[in-house]
């Protein structure tokens, strides 16, 4: 286990070789979610970006970052 962003990541179980060939051979599943990264550019970004995610992105400078959750149609609510 790793620190990750103050959460407790699996990095590996066993091997690397022992987890690929489960893999190769049976089934697996690599959750890489946490590493997405989104770019948005261009006129109209900014309005797009504050009606699309849970934080204000109007505070951020260019080349700045923050982590958010990016919302769907329903902004999020199965409702």
């Amino acid at each position: 286990m790793v620190s990750s962003a103050g959460w407790e990541m699996p990095v590996m179980y066993s091997s690397i070789i022992e987890e690929h060939q489960y893999v190769r051979d049976s089934c697996g599943v690599f959750d890489i979610s946490h590493m997405g990264q989104v770019f948005v550019e261009g006129e109209g970004a900014a309005g797009w970006l504050k009606k699309m995610l849970t934080n204000d992105v109007a505070d951020l400078t260019v080349g700045d970052a923050h982590y958010t959750f990016m919302l769907n149609e329903k902004k999020g609510s199965d409702r």
